[in-house]
């Protein structure tokens, strides 16, 4: 045990004690010269030891299995059951040696009903580990029971929730045909609008063509003419060049033929009521 020795006084031999010093000061014993936390230090060594050697044994009982409550080096504790890592199904998982394990993974289903699955945890963030007392038969089915019931509402919940999105799906796919439909038909008034638009258009420039080249003075005549003109290269008239091009011909043809069916329906309408004042 430690004790002080103190130097010796002037004047003194060696060994002699200071003047108002005497043997019960440096005596080891209770009572001695010693501050209280040096004797609580040593009070609590042993003590100390003890809880280190139990925390080793601890580790060195552990078994997959095993209910277990961790202490994190924050303060926050958490309770599961030991298990493997997860891994690969079909390979069979290798025995852990927890007193040499450098991390512990913990099964939390039957702890936290509702949360399934593992956590793994590096053994450095563990302050203290406590291995806890299976649940009874009782206790583990009416978890069991727990978790099956949320389960179950899980899957209901799930099912309503997919339904009701395909409902919204086909409500929108039903919206999205209907505005496609809306849209091409739109889209074809609008073609069509615009090929009446330019029928007309064309229709006009071929009476104003009609007009400038008269079925009795133009026709097929014309142009039969104006090749053989080319062929003798004698020149062709302005007038029979214009009426000679593509574009002249087609819009003047178009004009012709309205005017034929005008003429024709107007007609025939004179003659059904002739027919009739008869």
């Amino acid at each position: 045990m430690l004790f002080l020795k103190p130097a010796p006084a002037p004047g003194r031999g060696a060994g002699a004690l200071p003047r108002g010093f005497s043997r019960k000061h440096f005596d080891p014993d209770f009572g001695g010269w010693y501050s209280p936390a040096m004797k609580y230090s040593l009070i609590l060594l042993p003590f100390l030891a003890s809880i280190a050697s139990a925390q080793d044994d601890i580790w060195k009982s552990l078994q997959k299995g095993d209910r277990v409550q961790i202490t994190f080096r924050s303060g926050n504790m958490l309770l599961g059951n030991l298990a493997p890592k997860p891994g690969d199904p079909r390979v069979t998982p290798a025995p852990v040696d927890y007193s040499t394990a450098t991390e512990i993974t913990l099964d939390l289903s039957l702890e936290y009903p509702g949360l399934n699955g593992t956590m793994t945890v590096p053994r450095k963030e563990i302050k203290d580990i406590r291995k806890l007392q299976n649940m009874d038969a009782a206790t583990l089915k009416r978890i069991q029971d727990e978790m099956a019931r949320i389960k179950a509402q899980t899957a209901a919940d799930d099912a309503d929730r997919r339904s009701r999105e395909a409902e919204r799906d086909k409500v929108k796919e039903k919206d999205r045909k209907k505005a496609d439909a809306l849209a091409a038909e739109d889209e074809k008034n609008k073609d069509k609008g615009a090929k009446l638009l330019k029928e007309f258009e064309e229709l006009q420039k071929g009476k104003e063509l009609l007009k400038k080249f008269p079925p009795d003075k133009y026709g097929p005549k014309t142009i039969s003419d104006a090749m053989e003109m080319g062929l003798r290269r004698q020149p062709i008239p302005a007038d029979v060049r214009e009426f000679a091009l593509e574009e002249t011909q087609r819009l003047w043809k178009l004009a012709l033929e309205a005017q034929q069916a005008e003429d024709a329906e107007k007609k025939a309408k004179e003659t059904k009521e002739k027919e009739e004042k008869k």
